[in-house]
C-alpha cells in the first residue's frame, strides 16, 4: 500500500477523537448557553410578575383607604365595614378595641351631625408577600351644630392612619389600624352661596347622594 494514503488514513483516525471531543464540547457550550438563557428568561418573568403583583397590591390597598373615607362621608356602613377583616383591631382617639365595634359606636354619632368630608393622601405602602404596612395622612371636616345649638360650626382634624393589612384569597383588608391626630380646629360657619343652595347641589348621604344613582346607572349599561 502506498505509504502516503496510509499516513492520511492514520492521521484522520487519530484526529477523530479530537474532533469528536471538540464537537461534544461545542454541544455542551451551546446547551449551557441555552440553559442560561432559559434561566434568565424565567428569572426575568418571575421578576416582572413580582412587580405587577406589587403594583396591583398597592392600588388595591390605596382604594381601601379611599373607600374608608367615602364610606364615612356617605354614611355607607357596608363600605366602611368592608375595609376590615372581622377580627381587625382598632386604636383611634380614646377607642381601643375591634374595628367593627369602632364602626358600631361611631356611626350613630356621625349620623347626628350635618355632614363630613374625609380626605386621604400620601399613602406609603410596604409589601411582604400577603402582608402589608401602610401609612397615609387624613384630613377630616365635620359640619355640626355648635355647643349652644344656635348655629352651625366647622370642626377640622388631621393626622395619620397606620395600618397593617393582610391578603386572603386575593383580597386585601385591614387587620389593625392605629389612628394618630396632629391638628384640631373649630371655626364658626362662614358659608356664602352654599348656605342657601338646594339639596341637589350639595353632597348627601346614601342612598340620596348622586353617586349611588350614577353607580346604578353605570352598572345597568
Amino acid at each position: 500500500m502506498d505509504p502516503l494514503p496510509r499516513r492520511r488514513t492514520l492521521t484522520a483516525l487519530l484526529g477523530l477523537p479530537v474532533g469528536l471531543a471538540a464537537a461534544a464540547s461545542s454541544a455542551r457550550a451551546a446547551e449551557h448557553k441555552h440553559d442560561t438563557a432559559k434561566a434568565g428568561a424565567t428569572d426575568h418573568h418571575a421578576m416582572m410578575m413580582k412587580r405587577v403583583d406589587a403594583i396591583e397590591s398597592k392600588q388595591a390597598i390605596s382604594e381601601i383607604l379611599y373607600l374608608y373615607a367615602r364610606g364615612w362621608d356617605r354614611l355607607d356602613e357596608e363600605a366602611v365595614r368592608g375595609c376590615f377583616w372581622p377580627e381587625s383591631s382598632h386604636a383611634h382617639g380614646s377607642f381601643k378595641g375591634k374595628s367593627h365595634d369602632f364602626i358600631t359606636v361611631a356611626f350613630p354619632r356621625i349620623r347626628k351631625i350635618i355632614g363630613t368630608t374625609h380626605m386621604v393622601s400620601n399613602p406609603i405602602i410596604l409589601l411582604d408577600g400577603d402582608r402589608a404596612l401602610s401609612e397615609c395622612y387624613f384630613q377630616a371636616h365635620h359640619r355640626r351644630l355648635n355647643t349652644a345649638a344656635t348655629d352651625e360650626e366647622d370642626y377640622y382634624i388631621q393626622g395619620r392612619y397606620i395600618d397593617r393589612l393582610e391578603r386572603r384569597g386575593g383580597l386585601w383588608k385591614i387587620i389593625h389600624r392605629q389612628g394618630l391626630s396632629d391638628v384640631e380646629r373649630v371655626v364658626p360657619r362662614a358659608d356664602v352661596a352654599l348656605r342657601n343652595a338646594p339639596p341637589e347641589q350639595r353632597g348627601r348621604r346614601k342612598p340620596d347622594d348622586a353617586l349611588y344613582a350614577m353607580m346604578a346607572d353605570f352598572a345597568a349599561k
